[in-house]
């Protein structure tokens, strides 16, 4: 994975940890959360404070030589950012490496090995820290909300989303990295 280096913190780090921002061509700040858009790049280390320094300091507009940040730039990342967690989900789904619902997991999870555990950060703790300690999960995860989860199975909202181990790693990198940033940009 290559590795780049943060505006603000000068860290270098590889790019599923940082947001790569571009400069529309009317020279609006935009995030390319999925790194494909043409033009002068800058990475940003997926956190909000981060963000909210390149934003008050000026260091995006400067490194982009935009002219203007839209409005609630932060909410925009983190919406784009769930889109993706939930896009990367639906894959998973169709493929048959993720399953929701607690009822649901606690019935496979003798069969699979659950490499990650989603729960919706609006979720009971004890309810959390009971299927957790079932289940025992490689990973898991608090950055969704149930409504977020839910929506990748069509319901109003989901407690809790496990992710099977794959045969292959990468799906599970991808998903990593998504919900890794994810959480790096929530609002605290």
């Amino acid at each position: 994975m290559p590795s780049r280096k943060c505006i603000i913190t000068h860290k270098s780090l590889p790019s599923s940890q940082l947001i790569r921002f571009v400069a529309s061509p009317d020279g609006e700040v935009l995030p390319d959360i999925s790194n494909r858009l043409g033009g002068r790049g800058a990475w940003l280390c997926a956190d909000y404070g981060v963000l909210a320094k390149a934003i008050k300091q000026g260091r995006l507009l400067a490194a982009l030589r935009a002219k203007f940040i839209g409005d609630d730039l932060p909410g925009r990342v983190e919406t784009l950012l769930v889109k993706r967690c939930q896009q990367q989900l639906g894959l998973g789904r169709r493929a048959g490496l993720v399953i929701g619902g607690g009822g649901v997991i606690r019935t496979n999870m003798k069969k699979h090995k659950i490499d990650w555990l989603l729960v919706a950060s609006d979720t009971s703790p004890r309810e959390a820290a009971s299927l957790t300690a079932s289940s025992r999960p490689n990973h898991t995860s608090h950055a969704l909300h149930g409504h977020e989860l839910g929506r990748v199975f069509g319901r109003p909202s989901l407690a809790f989303v496990a992710v099977f181990v794959a045969d292959t790693n990468k799906y599970g990198e991808q998903l990593a990295a998504t919900i890794g940033r994810l959480a790096g940009i929530r609002r605290p």
